[in-house]
């Protein structure tokens, strides 16, 4: 009987890619292929961020005026109006973090694409964790720099960044690692 995860008797090795020097060993791909994975997905919770923190500036901009009926001299129902300023300064505060960490993301996203700013990916998937104050991009926050620091701080992923800081393109850069 035939055996059908037994492999070819004609199958061979692969060879190594065309830049590895005879006798030297074919680079290990690694984690490399999630570097554009990566890249992509912090574009998203870049804009995601932009969403939520022009939503946190519209809130902290407009609710002294909603609660307090735009008269600054009506009573607010149930609190001082010091309470007021208070929750529209941590709004602002909130929207701040947002906004920041969105064009940390977004601009750290398509630069990792072209495997340019390792650092600077670290450092946006870092200060991306600051949006927990915001609730709403917190799983992803959290998922999200969880997985781009593995990545990113990847042996490989860390020479294949250093090959695009030599010249090479993304393409030659995925290409010279192998499966």
């Amino acid at each position: 009987m035939d055996n059908p995860y037994q492999a070819p008797s004609s199958w061979s090795a692969p060879d190594a890619p065309s830049d590895v020097p005879p006798g030297a060993a074919p680079r290990r791909r690694g984690l490399v292929g999630h570097v554009r994975i990566l890249a992509v997905l912090m574009v998203v919770q870049g804009t995601l961020e932009l969403l939520m923190g022009v939503a946190l500036l519209m809130i902290g901009l407009v609710l002294p005026y909603a609660v307090v009926g735009g008269v600054a001299d009506a009573p607010p129902p149930g609190g001082s109006p010091a309470m007021y300023w208070v929750l529209t300064a941590v709004y602002l505060g909130m929207a701040l973090v947002n906004l920041a960490a969105a064009v940390l993301h977004i601009f750290a996203g398509i630069r990792n694409y072209q495997f340019r700013n390792r650092p600077l990916g670290i450092v946006a998937l870092s200060v991306g964790m600051a949006t927990l104050l915001s609730i709403y991009c917190a799983p992803t926050a959290v998922c999200l720099g969880i997985y781009g620091l593995i990545v990113l701080l990847n042996r490989e992923v860390v020479d294949a960044f250093a090959l695009a800081d030599q010249g090479v393109g993304g393409q030659d850069i995925l290409s010279a690692f192998s499966p």
